[in-house]
Order: structure tokens, then C-alpha cells, then sequence
């Protein structure tokens, strides 16, 4: 629940040194996520802290500026989606720019298997200052994302992953999984359709049908082994009754000389 899912490249060169940023989170339930920043003087030696997110309830931000002795000098909060955190500059002898957020999960706008559902946890952006005051246009520094969920999709998603990895385990067996495949994929559409009763049902569905093509395929091997094993011993009869037969010729033929 608290791996990151970062999907932008810093375009500035501050650095995120740490982060706690919950990579899925149900529809609806409270949702934090913080990161620290370093390196903040690369590029700008002041600057301002833009924030977004899609979380609602007036989502809570916390910003703390930490000095070179690690004690927190300032922290400022603020409520909104997007913000500019403009009562205090990011300037020497600023040293960790610690950001927090905290709202309620959003609800799913589009439903779809693949990809998963996701909202904006969080974005951060640089906002140089220049000595007159004036601010440019902001940088991105990093983006973050994260899945959303109810118990209900959460149930077919985890239905259908189940019967993703029994196809695999009866593909692996050469077993016939066409039907579960297809079964599979009504599953992903009524997934998709916000359907997850149905999702949950066809995915079970598909589940079980791979686990009796996996059975057949490692009956069908089976019966295969002891055919071969039957063919052997049949061959060794053979030989044995061949020498057998051969040896006791022999033998009269032995005795007719004497």
C-alpha cells in the first residue's frame, strides 16, 4: 500500500529524498501522502511551492521549512486542489521542504480494467522568484498518482487476477484455455462496464475452467506416460520370451549332436 507511483521525470533539480505516497486507496476513505525535498537551490535560489491533487474535502496541505540544523523555522498550511504556497519563499538557510497532504479518495470518473483507475495524489511545482518579486511559470518537480477503488471493484479485480494466474498455471500444462480465456475477457469488459457482480461471476467462471483443462492436460499426460510404460514392458516381454525361446533351441540342438 505504500509503494510509489511516480510517472514524471523532475524537470527541475530539486530532489525528492523521501516520500510516503500510498500507491491505491479505496473510494471515499482519508488519504495521506508526504515527500521531502532536497537539492533546492540548483537552478533557483528563491522560489515559491506550487500544489495540486484530486483528492476532496478541502484537502489539508502542510508545508515545514527545515533549517541547516534540522529544526523546523516555519510551516504553513493551506486548504484547496491547487495552491501556491506564497507566504513564504523556499531561500537560504532553508535546507528540506517537507510536504504533506491529506483529503478524501475521489470517486472513479471512467471505469476501466486497463489501465486502472487512478487520481492526481499529488503534484509539486517550482515557481521561480526574481529580485523584483515577480514569480515565472512553474516546473514541474514531480508528479504522483495513485489507484482508486471500491470493495466491489476491488473484489472482481482480485477475482479476475486469480483466474489470470490459473490460465497461465494451465497454459504452462498445455491444457486447453480458450474457453477460460474467453471467459476472461467478458469478465474485463463487465469490469470495465462497472458491472462487478457479473465481473466476479465470469472471472470464477474462467478460474474453473482453467483448472479442469489443466486437470485434463495432466490426465491426458499421465495416461500418455503409462502408455509408453506399458509399450516398454511389452518390448521387454518380448525380448525376454525371444531369448528364452532362443536359448532353449539352442540347447536341443545340443543334444541332437551328443
Amino acid at each position: 500500500m505504500l509503494a510509489l507511483s511516480a510517472v514524471a521525470t523532475p524537470v527541475m533539480a530539486v530532489s525528492v529524498d523521501s516520500e510516503d505516497v500510498p500507491s491505491e486507496a479505496e473510494v471515499g476513505t482519508q488519504y495521506e501522502a508526504s515527500v521531502t525535498l532536497t537539492d533546492l537551490y540548483s537552478e533557483n535560489n528563491n522560489w515559491q511551492l506550487n500544489v495540486s491533487t484530486e483528492l476532496t474535502g478541502d484537502p489539508l496541505w502542510t508545508v515545514e521549512y527545515v533549517g541547516v540544523d534540522g529544526d523546523v523555522t516555519d510551516e504553513v498550511t493551506r486548504t484547496g486542489q491547487n495552491v501556491t504556497v506564497s507566504e513564504r519563499n523556499v531561500e537560504s538557510p532553508i535546507s528540506e521542504v517537507r510536504v504533506t497532504v491529506e483529503g478524501t479518495v475521489p470517486e472513479v470518473g471512467n471505469w476501466s480494467y486497463d489501465p486502472q483507475p487512478s487520481f492526481l495524489a499529488m503534484e509539486l511545482a517550482q515557481v521561480p522568484v526574481t529580485s523584483d518579486g515577480s514569480t515565472g511559470a512553474p516546473s514541474t518537480i514531480e508528479t504522483w498518482t495513485a489507484a482508486h477503488y471500491t470493495a466491489d471493484s476491488k473484489e472482481a479485480r482480485d477475482a479476475i487476477t486469480s483466474a489470470e494466474d490459473a490460465i497461465a498455471s494451465a497454459d504452462e500444462a498445455d491444457g486447453d484455455v480458450g474457453a477460460a480465456e474467453n471467459s476472461l475477457e467478458d469478465a474485463k469488459r463487465f469490469y470495465s462496464n462497472e458491472d462487478f457482480e457479473a465481473a466476479v461471476t465470469n472471472a470464477e467462471e474462467a478460474e474453473q475452467q482453467a483448472n479442469d483443462a489443466e486437470q485434463a492436460a495432466q490426465s491426458s499426460q499421465q495416461t500418455q506416460q503409462l502408455l509408453i510404460y506399458a509399450g516398454v514392458g511389452v518390448v521387454v516381454l518380448l525380448l525376454i520370451g525371444g531369448g528364452v525361446y532362443w536359448y532353449r533351441q539352442n540347447q536341443q540342438d545340443t543334444s541332437r549332436l551328443g
